[in-house]
């Protein structure tokens, strides 16, 4: 028990200590750099501080994150399906080979101004973020069941029950449930990522969102104001990767 707590604490110090050296980093370069358009922490904490006590960032954060959840939801919902038969049936998971891998390679910029072209900004805004979830939260999917034993997967084949409600959540979702919540993981993150770079792009004041109050930073080349926004979503991420990874680690105790 003392060991693990010794363990945590260690732990514990040296990310304080890493993220320690960041902002003395950061810090170090505002001062080299000595310009309104690279503020160093002070004035970014600054302008964080004027940005908490309005309305309207609370609204851009329930923007961006009502719109990360409601497009990861699609996404999983189609990559479950999608992958549970790709897991089991081979020719499908070749089938669907070209399109992932065109989904994973695509530029995020190019499908933005593709799916803002297409569709309407509300619209083209969870399509961007659904497209960039699914490919990651399909193929941990798959991974995850091509990982469980064989001798489990035939089993399931014999009985010819493979799809039934019963042996997807209590065989398929238990045995590869530690790749589908790293597929979550990484696609949350990613997820945040894109949607923020998709409201930049789309630029639309009427859709609240924090890729928004970025771009109104950046149009008056305020630059403290792109910078704590900044600092909201990485908080923000960090938060949804946190409470994802002790799921994680709740799960396989």
């Amino acid at each position: 028990m003392q060991k693990n707590q010794k363990k945590i604490w260690r732990e514990l110090i040296l990310v304080l200590a890493g993220i320690g050296f960041v902002f003395v980093l950061w810090w170090l370069l505002s001062f080299l750099i000595s310009s309104t358009l690279f503020p160093g922490p002070l004035e970014t904490f600054s302008e964080l501080g004027i940005l908490l006590k309005k309305e309207s960032t609370y609204l851009a954060i329930g923007g961006t994150i009502t719109r990360l959840l409601l497009s990861f939801l699609i996404s999983f919902i189609f990559a479950f399906v999608l992958g549970v038969i790709a897991g089991f049936i081979k020719a499908v998971k070749t089938f669907l080979n070209p399109l992932v891998i065109i989904l994973r390679t695509i530029p995020t910029a190019a499908l933005i101004l593709i799916m803002v072209v297409l569709l309407l900004p509300q619209y083209s805004l969870l399509i961007v973020t659904f497209l960039m979830m699914f490919p990651i939260i399909y193929e941990a999917i798959v991974t995850g069941i091509e990982s469980i034993d064989e001798s489990v997967m035939m089993a399931l084949k014999i009985d010819a029950k493979p799809y039934s409600a019963q042996s997807i959540f209590r065989v398929i979702i238990p045995m590869s449930g530690p790749y589908i919540l790293l597929g979550i993981i990484q696609s949350v993150g990613l997820g945040m990522k894109v949607s923020i770079m998709a409201e930049v792009l789309v630029g639309n004041n009427r859709i609240p969102g924090l890729g928004i109050i970025i771009k109104e930073g950046y149009q008056y080349a305020y630059m403290s104001q792109v910078f704590a926004v900044s600092l909201i979503a990485i908080v923000l991420i960090g938060l949804l990767d946190l409470g994802l990874r002790l799921a994680k680690k709740k799960i396989k105790h």
